[in-house]
């Protein structure tokens, strides 16, 4: 069947969640995020073509869904992955295809100032089974997205009002007052998400709590609402002073786009993403069960607060049901909750890198979530660099973290150049491999190898782990003379079988562990090591 049609996608999506310090304004703008073309643009749908013109709910049924056929005059072709695909009947008017864009977009302004959307009319042929009629697929509507990127810079808030204050959060204009605040109509709604249809304020915390309890038992979900509840504030992910630090984490699935390269047919597409959303969320709701069954341990480590007689976990997701998560957690934990998120998503057949950012609470967050991007994508380096020596994919999972402290250089190449550069070489050891062993150099760079070296550095006088950290930064004369000093004393290095090529002298062809080992002591739970 011939069909016309728009396919939208959101645009800046990481600047829009991320650019706040306050979490629960980060938690509005994921929700709206991720509900923007349910209950955004499919009401403009309707509000342009009639009530009951659209058909919403048989894509996500897709094996059952006859393609060639069309009873109302729109449907949905899919929503997921930041993007939506309306079809509408050959006979519709060519002009209600902008008016619904028009719409759509209008209903932003109001509902989700700020947030970016693009979109592209064309036409698409498929079989009775999703399969594409032609060579071009949906690829002219992509190319209609790319160039409005690069050439369509939409005013996404309404201009300004005339008066003066600005948005601490966002340097918009402070048009309205919230929670005991001025802030700009964008923090407001990010701070109060309403739906478009007047139905009152959406509750972000049970929308999340819906999300994660399709993988839970009716028993399960009825214990962990009546104890357990996730936190709304930076200051209250079980951070302990005077190490007021939290992290985080970015996670993303490895080689994604040659996944969907063998979906022959929008069925397939859609069956594809139906999978990995539902993956996704199985892996993060066996991140809270374990917690949950842990939470006696890590109450030992965390400072786990109360919130009428619940107890408040020390992490919080963000970006939730694609190939990509992340979230936000107590410093302590992240390495133990992105090791165990990656093995579950492995488990699953979803191979990922992950990189962490731990940094102080009060630290511009979306700095440290760019880190953490970079981080991530110097963890696929590692994953790509594997693949070339196979000569084929190879499924691995890698991840890399950084600690920061005060102002920082922008990026990650600067950032390791000024603050972890020796005088043989560099300081930082990983990225650290997550799903095996590995053999030969990836040995050494499993991360059960970094955890056996901060176990070891923790047997060691306090005095010493300092003193090992400044002669790192210093010549074979000093380390020379660490190591005798060392060994006089009855001391040694970590014995881990994957680094006692450093051993005798440290360093090993312009590279050390140990430094990555000392940083992460502070950021290890007992009970992990």
């Amino acid at each position: 069947m011939q069909y016309k049609a728009i396919l939208f996608d959101t645009r800046s999506i990481q600047k829009y969640i991320f650019s706040s310090n306050q979490l629960k304004t980060n938690i509005g703008a994921s929700y709206l995020v991720d509900t923007v073309f349910e209950e955004m643009l499919l009401p403009a749908v309707r509000e342009i073509l009639g009530a009951d013109t659209l058909d919403d709910t048989s894509w996500k049924r897709p094996e059952d869904t006859d393609w060639s056929s069309m009873t109302t005059v729109a449907r949905v072709g899919y929503i997921g992955g930041g993007k939506a695909l309306l079809l509408f009947a050959e006979h519709v008017d060519d002009h209600l295809l902008p008016a619904v864009i028009a719409a759509f977009t209008k209903k932003l302004l109001i509902h989700a100032p700020g947030l970016r959307t693009g979109a592209a009319i064309g036409t698409l042929e498929l079989a009775a089974d999703g399969r594409y009629i032609g060579e071009e697929r949906l690829n002219p509507l992509f190319d209609q997205l790319k160039e409005g990127q690069n050439t369509v810079f939409p005013a996404v808030n309404v201009p300004y009002t005339g008066l003066t204050l600005a948005c601490s959060e966002n340097g918009e204009t402070a048009n309205t007052w919230v929670d005991g605040r001025f802030c700009s109509w964008e923090v407001a709604a990010k701070l109060h998400p309403a739906f478009p249809s007047g139905s009152g304020e959406a509750d972000v915390q049970q929308a999340l709590m819906d999300k994660l309890m399709t993988a839970f038992t009716h028993e399960e979900q009825e214990h962990f609402a009546a104890n357990y509840v996730f936190p709304v504030e930076f200051a209250r992910l079980g951070q302990k002073t005077p190490k007021n630090d939290i992290a985080v984490v970015h996670i993303d699935g490895n080689n994604m786009g040659r996944k969907f390269q063998g979906c022959e047919t929008l069925t397939a597409y859609i069956r594809r993403s139906h999978d990995i959303r539902h993956d996704t969320l199985a892996a993060f709701a066996a991140l809270v069960k374990h917690i949950v069954e842990h939470v006696d341990r890590y109450k030992d480590s965390l400072d786990l607060g109360d919130e009428q007689g619940r107890c408040i976990l020390p992490v919080r997701p963000l970006v939730l049901g694609g190939d990509d998560v992340t979230f936000v957690c107590a410093g302590k934990a992240a390495v133990e909750f992105a090791d165990f998120l990656m093995r579950r998503l492995m488990e699953k057949n979803i191979a990922s890198c992950g990189g962490i950012t731990i940094m102080n609470t009060a630290y511009p967050f979306f700095r440290a979530y760019e880190m953490a991007e970079e981080l991530c994508s110097a963890a696929k380096n590692e994953m790509r660099a594997l693949e070339r020596a196979a000569g084929c994919e190879v499924d691995s999972c890698w991840l890399d973290f950084a600690i920061l402290h005060g102002e920082q250089p922008p990026t990650l190449e600067q950032f390791r150049s000024r603050e972890y550069r020796g005088a043989l070489g560099d300081l930082h050891f990983g990225p650290y491999r997550i799903d095996a062993d590995g053999e030969g150099a990836a040995d050494e760079k499993n991360i059960a190898a970094l955890l056996a070296g901060v176990k070891g550095l923790r047997g060691l006088p306090r005095n010493k782990v300092k003193e090992l950290r400044r002669v790192l930064a210093y010549g074979k004369h000093e380390q020379q003379q660490f190591m005798t000093q060392l060994r006089h004393m009855g001391l040694h290095l970590p014995d881990v079988p994957a680094w006692r090529a450093y051993a005798e002298n440290l360093w090993e062809q312009e590279h050390t562990p140990y430094m990555d080992a000392i940083e992460l002591m502070d950021y290890v739970m007992d009970g992990e090591v």
